[in-house]
């Protein structure tokens, strides 16, 4: 209120309340000056309705300025004057409340049916999908799509309600979700332990330690890809493994066994192989001698050996067949014909095996191939040019199949650290938006308490706040959860590119 407003409710409380409207100011002058100061109070007020849209306010000073006005006893047409302005305006003021009102309907009607079926399609979408986290953002998109509309409350809560409906059908399915997965991880569970079980038995007897293996690797394999919780996959994998220490530790105790073995095999079999030699080298009965080379190879075949030993009594053996068959020039044709034949096939052996390098990523068979081969060369009737010629090809072949294994395993090695690089970036670029996420909701959330601060006479808004604030806590913290979750996920692949590295 204006010093004039003051000065002139100073002067009406000293008006005396009785006789004729002049008499009852001292002089003209003085009633001129209150008529001007109420004139000018109202003028001010008038203009103040003009400009504003506080109808509260509006009233309230136009309702004042008439409560002074009945107080100052004013001459009847200039009283009926001041009057009539604040009457005009009052009635422009009720007109323009209702215009707005009905602006605001409006505007809020086309906001709703702006909305209503997109709020709705999203609640649909929410509803068919079985990514929970998908289906929480469909639903915070619905939400976001008239937060900032101007709506009338009972079309606000009217989708609100949906929403929560919504949130609450959600979390009611993965209530459900989750303990059906629950139930198929305990029959999961007894199912895969009656297969760990079976295969950690056969492991245990069977005299074939291949097997042994396979049997394990199947459970583990029976293993990968079922439902489990962490400790009951951890369960099964801790027994495997200890079937497996336990079948390196036979197989241990076998190899030592087989070294004790073999190392007398070979000192049994190497007296045979040279006396067989010896003789050989005495003799011109060609056929006895490669007889008695024979035997001795015969009495090799079946004989538990390293590999080493073995080729070592082969060799020696073969050696003596090649100065034998050198000598042998009345065979010379025969042998000949036999090495070429020999070489021929061996050859296209070869050839094969250079083929599989180029043609076939299974290591393990091309390896055996080419093992097999040159074991083949080492026995086979061959000249000494043509075993030499089929033996370097051989170490060419074991040379490109190492090349290429080589660079097999450090393509998919580079395609993997690339593929987890790629994951990382998302997770990083998934947590920043969380946090970006989350910081909006704080934010959200001061706001809303600051609208419950500035309305808690009405008790309606500060209910609708109050829910929303409890949603957005309840979504900060699944986007907390989500980021914890993102962060032990980037801990495993930081893990996994320093073990590539």
């Amino acid at each position: 209120m204006s010093t004039d407003n003051n000065q002139l409710t100073e002067v009406v409380s000293n008006i005396p309340q009785t006789g004729d409207n002049l008499s009852q100011y001292n002089s003209e002058d003085k009633y001129n000056s209150v008529l001007n100061q109420i004139t000018e109070e109202v003028n001010q007020n008038i203009q103040f309705a003009n400009e504003s849209s506080d109808w509260k306010e509006i009233r309230n000073k136009l309702n004042i300025s008439k409560d002074k006005l009945k107080g100052l006893f004013l001459k009847e047409e200039d009283n009926r004057i001041i009057l009539e302005k604040i009457n005009n305006c009052i009635e422009l003021v009720n007109k323009r409340q209702a215009e707005e009102i009905e602006r605001l309907d409006k505007e809020s009607n086309d906001n709703y049916n702006s909305v209503i079926d997109k709020v709705k399609e999203n609640i649909e979408k929410s509803k068919e999908t079985k990514d929970y986290k998908h289906a929480r953002e469909l639903l915070v998109a619905a939400q976001e799509l008239f937060k900032n509309l101007k709506l009338n409350r009972s079309h606000r809560n009217e989708l609100t309600k949906l929403i929560n409906n919504a949130y609450d059908e959600l979390s009611t399915r993965q209530i459900e979700e989750r303990e059906n997965y629950e139930m198929e991880c305990i029959e999961n569970y007894h199912t895969l332990k009656k297969i760990v079980e079976n295969a950690v038995e056969l492991s245990k007897t069977s005299p074939i330690f291949a097997k042994s293996r396979e049997a394990l690797i199947n459970a583990q394999n029976a293993i990968k890809g079922k439902k489990l919780k962490k400790e009951q996959r951890e369960e099964l994998y801790q027994v495997i493994r200890n079937a497996f220490e336990d079948v390196n530790k036979r197989q241990d105790e076998d190899r030592s066994n087989f070294d004790t073995e073999t190392t007398e095999n070979y000192n049994k079999l190497r007296k045979i192989v040279d006396e067989a030699i010896e003789f050989a080298k005495n003799t011109e009965e060609y056929s006895v001698a490669r007889e008695q080379l024979i035997n001795a190879q015969n009495a090799i075949k079946g004989v538990k050996l390293k590999r080493e030993q073995r080729d070592e009594l082969y060799a020696n053996i073969r050696t003596v067949f090649e100065e034998i068959n050198s000598k042998q020039t009345q065979d010379r044709t025969e042998f000949e014909k036999e090495c070429n034949e020999n070489y021929n096939k061996l050859t296209q052996k070869v050839d094969d095996c250079f083929a599989m390098i180029l043609g076939l990523t299974d290591f393990k068979l091309i390896r055996e191939t080419l093992i097999t081969v040159q074991s083949e060369v080492k026995l086979a009737k061959l000249l000494k040019d043509q075993r030499n010629e089929l033996f370097a090809r051989l170490r060419e072949a074991f040379t490109n199949f190492d090349k290429k294994k080589e660079e097999f395993f450090n393509k998919r090695k580079e395609e993997r650290k690339l593929k987890l690089n790629e994951i990382k970036n998302n997770l990083l670029e998934k947590i920043n938006r969380m946090k970006e996420l989350i910081e909006n909701d704080n934010k959200l959330i001061e706001e809303l308490k600051k609208k419950i601060d500035e309305s808690s006479h009405d008790e309606l808004i500060v209910k609708d706040a109050q829910t929303k604030i409890t949603n957005i806590e309840n979504r900060i913290k699944e986007r907390n959860l989500s980021i914890e979750n993102s962060n032990q996920k980037l801990q495993e692949i930081e893990k996994e590119l320093s073990e590539l590295n």
